[in-house]
């Protein structure tokens, strides 16, 4: 099924399954996006996308756009559930979509299903999520950080006060230039001191996920979500009597704002499954994704965002709590971040 391109200035989804897509027009008042029109869904998906449920979604008109909500509206939940940001929408509450919006079917990184809403009729030039914001890179020098005299402020202690600038050259082009502690990476790859940043490059800083859309960068992701995958995990190593396997195909999902206990006797295997999520140690066949992407191959990504405190005591004994967080702090964050982090977790505990 390939992809066709057709002008139309009706609302309408877009939904793509692994490359696949189909555009659904949006023509009434109330649709219901599924796979079975024995179910009442008029919005119908080929029936082998079994991601998306018989009943997945119900779509109502306000006022010039819609809001959706997950399953059949009232109690019963989708199986797969429905996101926006990696935070699921409930069938009772709903959100409200606009032009733009971007939602995900699951979260599983082998079969998730992308969904884009648009309204030709009520076009907006940044996907609307809570707290979205942008700035135009025409005509000036854009300076991202911590600083109170950065154009495009950026709140976290891993981001430095003056973390990237981006200027434009003699021929038009967007350069972003690193002057950070902890690094720029974009498209996946760490920034060494400048890169041309062309459009539709992804930019991560800190907990921050940043793209150029034509003349203007976004912030497309705050990072306050953040989804943990652990697809087919095996771990097998040597010994004196030969191969032993530590961890054995193991499947597991945990979801933004879960908290989740790891719980077996001696030897059992939690530090080890504990080190493999967090992407320490390795696999020998499976994969571990933090929001899609695999871990082991993007961990100076997430190193700063990710961590866990250990079984065993690891603080000096001559120090004092806040000589031992200062260290910490200044093996992690930009200098000019680390007495105000230590402060705060001091007035904190």
């Amino acid at each position: 099924m390939q992809k066709t391109t057709v002008t139309s200035s009706t609302p309408y989804l877009e939904i793509d399954n692994q490359g696949k897509t189909v555009r659904l027009d949006l023509t009434r008042d109330r649709h219901i996006l599924g796979r079975d029109r024995t179910e009442g869904a008029d919005l119908i998906v080929p029936r082998d996308w079994n991601v998306i449920s018989r009943c997945h979604a119900v779509l109502c008109r306000d006022g010039e756009d819609y809001i959706i909500y997950d399953g059949d509206g009232k109690q019963k939940p989708s199986a797969n559930g429905l996101f926006v940001n990696h935070t699921r929408i409930t069938p009772s509450t709903g959100y409200r979509l606009r032009d733009n919006t971007e939602l995900e079917i699951g979260q599983h990184p082998k079969n998730k299903i992308r969904l884009k809403y648009c309204n030709p009729n009520h076009p907006l030039s940044l996907p609307p999520s809570p707290g979205v914001r942008s700035i135009s890179l025409c005509h000036k020098s854009v300076l991202i950080g911590r600083d109170p005299n950065a154009n495009f402020q950026l709140d976290a202690p891993t981001v430095s006060r003056r973390h990237a600038t981006i200027d434009t050259d003699k021929n038009g082009n967007y350069i972003l230039y690193d002057g950070s502690t902890n690094g720029v990476f974009v498209d996946g790859q760490k920034v060494s001191g400048s890169i041309v940043l062309k459009d539709g490059a992804i930019v991560r800083i800190g907990p921050y996920t940043l793209q150029r859309q034509g003349d203007t960068l976004n912030i497309v992701d705050r990072g306050e979500q953040i989804r943990l995958d652990a697809v087919g995990i095996t771990r097998i190593v040597q010994s004196k009597e030969g191969s032993k396997t530590l961890l054995n195909d193991l499947n597991l999902a945990i979801e933004p704002g879960q908290f989740v206990a790891l719980v077996g006797g001696s030897g059992a295997g939690k530090s080890t499954l504990m080190r493999t999520l967090l992407g320490i140690d390795p696999t020998t066949q499976g994969t571990v994704y933090l929001n899609g992407d695999e871990l082991r191959k993007n961990f100076n990504l997430y190193r700063t965002q990710i961590g866990y405190v250990p079984q065993d005591d690891i603080i000096h004994s001559n120090l004092t709590v806040e000589e031992a967080l200062t260290y910490a702090a200044k093996l992690r964050l930009p200098p000019e971040n680390v007495k105000a982090v230590v402060e705060k977790n001091l007035n904190t505990n």
